[in-house]
């Protein structure tokens, strides 16, 4: 079995939902990853440039998931696995989102589970268009707090 980097519970909001009301306000959801990694080599080194910076890795995830609204969890599920893919180093990633849902149930969930794809160069795919999307719409907002002054 291969070594794993696994994040548990990263929460980040976002509008998600097929009902007005859900894309009304953002709401809380809640992802799990599970990287496929070489800790030996990390450990070897004891150093964060030989492994995955997982403090990186969960900024990235927010990034991408507050970007934009979403209507269905396997949509946000692929987003954060294309991301992870393109952007770091793993032969596999799982990603879990989980929400809120339903009176009387703990929460829906979508998991997906990819392998890397050959033809994949970073900054060419659906996250990097996401982030790059938020650092657009970041940047107007800024702007318009500035124009009020």
């Amino acid at each position: 079995m291969p070594d794993r980097l696994v994040i548990q519970d990263l929460s980040a909001s976002c509008r998600l939902g097929i009902s007005e009301w859900e894309q009304e306000k953002p709401q809380t959801i809640w992802i799990d990853l599970e990287l496929a990694i070489d800790a030996s080599r990390a450990a070897r080194r004891d150093e964060v440039g030989s492994t995955i910076d997982y403090a990186r890795l969960v900024d990235s995830v927010k990034r991408v998931v507050e970007a934009r609204p979403y209507r269905l969890l396997e949509t946000v599920a692929e987003h954060v696995a294309a991301l992870v893919l393109e952007q770091f180093e793993t032969r596999r990633v799982m990603v879990r989102v989980r929400k809120r849902a339903l009176e009387g149930i703990g929460y829906a969930a979508v998991e997906v589970e990819r392998p890397p794809l050959p033809s994949r160069r970073a900054g060419r795919g659906t996250a990097s268009r996401a982030l790059a999307r938020a650092r657009r719409a970041k940047a107007l907002r800024r702007r318009s707090s500035l124009v009020g002054r």
